[in-house]
């Protein structure tokens, strides 16, 4: 079935496998964009993104990449609430693909009450209008996407605005090394590489009537692992689980050692090259834990820098999701729950 390309275009009219092949340039442009944004106040004291889904994860994998490096603290929001301590010495991110997103324009508003800093990342929407009423710094994205499927055009100019902001960036040497990497393995994990040496191909048949438990570790993986679950469910329209090294080791692992559910499930460990020496021996004691009732897999990351590693992982997450989809014989396009939900809860804007 995977390596049968014309079945696969049939369960995906729509294409959604064409934009994941084109991932590593989407992040090329997504970098160009942000490319005109204004300086911001070096007064910055506490990071807020605002989003949800596909928009939010942006974020997350920002607050991992920089970890180590940001000056002030990152809080992602996925809700309706500004935090209490937002003020004009905050700087306030609505990310937003559609513009449209109930809850990020919820904190949108608040922050602007507050007199916080604003920057706004959309395609268009009631977002892009108010910023553009407003002046506040807009990097506009292509429409069109599944919000899912615009990550390049989300995380970079994310990055860039936090440069802008003199709180945390990465280094030029660092992205170029991070999108090389992106281009060199596209083709290893595509569609025309066959089966038995395409490692997400090779996972999504692992995954097939099973569900996913993903791990990762905390401070880099763990925004990755979140990433797997969430493209598995809107692409694969099959549950998943994230869990996250070593606080699952605090609670979780009781649920391997115990429930005869887990046989159901199989258990993705995220490796990273950077991890410690604890961290990486938990991935391995977990892992033969979890390896006495289900199956287990380990995806290791490629590169030097953290955003490469970061973005191995996802590129390789992503395709196992599309395959999986393809196994399961669904269109990988469509979010069919999500748009009716959103058509039952009406648009408050």
């Amino acid at each position: 079935m995977l390596d049968h390309p014309d079945q696969m275009a049939r369960l995906d009219p729509q294409g959604l496998g064409r934009l994941l092949e084109q991932f590593p340039a989407q992040c090329r442009e997504g970098l160009a964009l942000a490319g005109r944004l204004p300086p911001f106040p070096r007064s910055i004291r506490a990071v807020v993104v605002a989003g949800m889904g596909g928009s939010a994860i942006s974020g997350d994998l920002i607050s991992s990449l920089l970890y180590q490096s940001m000056t002030v603290p990152l809080h992602v929001v996925r809700g309706y609430d500004c935090p209490s301590w937002v003020d004009a010495d905050s700087l306030v991110v609505a990310v937003s693909y559609s513009g449209e997103t109930e809850e990020t324009l919820s904190v949108f508003h608040q922050a602007v009450e507050r007199s916080a800093t604003l920057a706004a990342i959309t395609s268009g929407g009631v977002i892009a209008r108010e910023a553009e009423h407003r002046n506040i710094p807009l990097v506009a994205i292509p429409k069109g996407l599944p919000p899912r499927s615009a990550l390049g055009y989300l995380f970079f100019p994310l990055l860039r605005i936090l440069e802008r902001a003199h709180v945390g960036n990465a280094p030029d040497q660092a992205i170029e090394e991070a999108l090389a990497l992106l281009e060199r393995e596209c083709d290893s994990v595509g569609p025309s590489s066959p089966a038995e040496r395409n490692p997400s191909k090779q996972l999504a048949q692992a995954l097939a009537g099973k569900t996913a438990i993903v791990y990762g570790a905390s401070s880099l993986t763990d925004s990755v692992a979140y990433r797997w679950k969430t493209q598995i469910e809107e692409n694969a329209k099959a549950f998943a689980v994230s869990g996250s090294i070593p606080e699952c080791d605090h609670n979780e692992v009781e649920g391997w050692h115990g429930d005869p559910l887990t046989s159901r499930f199989h258990a993705v460990f995220l490796r990273d090259r950077g991890e410690s020496q604890r961290i990486a021996k938990r991935m391995e004691v977990t892992r033969g834990i979890a390896s006495r009732r289900a199956g287990t897999t380990e995806v290791w990351s490629k590169g030097e820098g953290r955003l490469a590693r970061i973005l191995s992982l996802i590129q390789v997450g992503d395709w196992v999701s599309y395959y999986l989809a393809m196994l399961r014989g669904v269109d990988p396009w469509p979010v069919t729950a999500i748009e009716h939900l959103k058509q039952k809860l009406g648009n408050p804007y």
